[in-house]
């Protein structure tokens, strides 16, 4: 079955079409929002049961010729989807010409703020990033997801046959958990040279300084964004600490879906420690679940907020989660660590040592990756050079980080 989709892949008929790339005196509302909007649209979708039909009023071929007259390339191509793994691994990827891009979307997952807590492993090593990242740490139970999807996606091969066959970018979006799970899937391809774009909305902080400062450096401006909408308060689940800091540029939604223009205003952080892109301690959880279209939609019916759909969605997981967990999280009240993160501080040093173990111990699971062929349209550091370009294997098996995983039906 892999290798007819590879060969179809290889053989698809897909026209590459450009994507209008920002000069030094484009508008950014224009531009940025646009680019910025389309990855929030699908992060949203992936809570769909079927993000083609969901998307099928969004992503139209008439939005395409309207963007690119010439193009002949369908509007959507679904590739795959992937998941769920044992630590909540999961989400789908799809071929968007009108975006120029071959996007790896990554699910969030009701209930993971109780389930796992802030245990750290060195992604560097997990990674195989070498001495460039050897102090690099990031959140176990995300880096056992994304070790576990790529292992069973045979190291993301359909998604790099797409990328060879249409000239399309490789993109990377996701929301809350699974913008978490994005974020270390951004940096170990982007630092392999092979994904240029990454976007995550609504998602707690994943990294220690040296590693976010490592990811910034491989997605400059708005190739590389933390999205924030209105007063989610998901993104300060997980303080600022030594352990933990954001990355990426920050990018701020707010609004009711009445700016005449573009439904949002929106501002730009370019520090992170700019409080307009942090998310609001004890803002309403229902700001999490909509980003510029409400949870499981995709835009086109569905724009801005709908509280009668995200009311419904947050019942529905909330049951789910409650038939076979019980949530053990107080969300912070204030800057500080919040109770079930200071709960789980005392095991933190015995869950690392198991997660660096789990991660060095896998050794024999990934394929090798044909050499990606996408024009950079990121910054990315001139340390990234040929070796970038090399693929390395990554382990087969990830156990013993954290806690069970109560995943949603």
């Amino acid at each position: 079955m892999r290798a007819s989709l590879l060969a179809a892949a290889a053989s698809a008929a897909l026209v590459r079409v450009a994507f209008a790339q920002d000069d030094a005196a484009a508008d950014v509302s224009s531009s940025q929002y646009w680019h910025e909007r389309y990855h929030g649209l699908l992060s949203m979708a992936a809570y769909s049961d079927d993000p083609t039909t969901t998307c099928a009023q969004t992503f139209t071929q008439e939005a395409l010729l309207q963007s690119f007259p010439d193009s002949t390339a369908l509007p959507w191509t679904f590739v795959r989807y992937w998941g769920p793994t044992e630590h909540g691994g999961e989400g789908f990827t799809v071929v968007i010409p009108e975006m120029d891009k071959v996007v790896m979307v990554f699910k969030g997952m009701y209930g993971w703020e109780s389930n796992f807590n802030t245990s750290t492993v060195n992604v560097g090593e997990a990674l195989a990033i070498g001495d460039r990242c050897a102090n690099c740490t990031a959140h176990a139970a995300a880096t056992a997801a994304y070790l576990e999807l790529k292992t069973a996606t045979n190291d993301w091969d359909l998604e790099a046959a797409y990328v060879q066959s249409t000239g399309a970018q490789w993109s990377i979006t996701g929301h809350g958990y699974g913008g978490m799970v994005a974020q270390v899937a951004s940096l170990d391809l982007g630092w392999r040279g092979l994904a240029h774009w990454t976007h995550n909305h609504g998602a707690a902080r994943v990294f220690n300084a040296p590693a976010a400062e490592l990811l910034n450096s491989l997605y400059g401006g708005e190739a590389g964004q933390r999205v924030v909408a209105n007063d989610d308060p998901v993104p300060t689940y997980i303080p600022e600490s030594e352990n933990y800091t954001m990355a990426l540029q920050g990018f701020h939604v707010y609004g009711d879906g009445t700016n005449a223009t573009y439904g949002y205003n929106f501002d730009v952080c370019e520090s992170t420690t700019d409080e307009r892109c942090l998310g609001t301690v004890g803002g309403p959880i229902t700001d999490h679940l909509s980003y510029y279209t409400p949870i499981t939609k995709c835009g086109n019916p569905y724009y801005f907020s709908n509280e009668t759909i995200e009311n419904e969605w947050l019942e529905q997981a909330q049951a789910t989660f409650e038939a076979t967990a019980t949530s053990t999280f107080v969300p912070p009240t204030t800057t500080g660590t919040p109770a079930s993160t200071a709960a789980s501080s005392a095991e933190t040093t015995a869950t690392d040592a198991t997660a660096t173990d789990a991660a060095q111990t896998a050794g024999d699971g990934a394929g090798t990756l044909a050499a990606a062929d996408a024009g950079a349209t990121g910054t990315a550091n001139a340390d990234n050079g040929a070796a970038a370009l090399a693929l390395t294997k990554v382990g087969a098996a990830v156990a013993g980080l954290v806690g069970a995983v109560a995943l949603l039906a």
